[in-house]
């Protein structure tokens, strides 16, 4: 039996609202909580995670944790509301109609794209940028 390898690649995020955004990244768009550690790490241990990890249906996942205020990993970049990501699924409708449900900013309506599959684009309640698409690569 082959083993299916661990994610390779995993965006991350801050975000000034990490609970909530740990709600509706669930709730919402359709991820799975894998692991999720609370620490007091930027002044309010009732909503604050130091580091979670949420899986993607389709394979992969994301990384995130509460903004701290000052540099994390990367220095200033990629702070909360200025993260873009794209996620694959076989149900890009669902997700778009579960978005617009929740009343986010729509970007692209969903449409058909001339490389294959459909996609829309849309952002969260912090600003960052999320595609959703069927397309999954060339010849993957």
């Amino acid at each position: 039996m082959t083993k299916t390898p661990a994610p390779g690649v995993w965006p991350t995020f801050r975000f000034h609202d990490a609970a909530a955004a740990l709600a509706w990244l669930v709730e919402t768009i359709g991820f799975t909580e894998h692991v999720v550690y609370r620490g007091d790490v930027a002044g309010d241990p009732e909503r604050d995670i130091a580091h979670a990890e949420l899986l993607w249906p389709g394979g992969g996942g994301i990384m995130f944790g509460s903004d701290t205020g000052g540099t994390g990993w990367s220095g200033t970049v990629g702070g909360p509301g200025t993260s873009t990501t794209y996620l694959s699924t076989d149900e890009p409708r669902a997700v778009f109609d579960r978005v617009s449900a929740a009343g986010w900013t729509i970007i692209r309506p969903l449409t058909e794209q001339s490389y294959g599959g459909s996609e829309f684009s849309f952002t969260d309640p912090e600003g960052n940028a999320w595609s959703v698409g069927s397309y999954r690569g060339e010849n993957l």
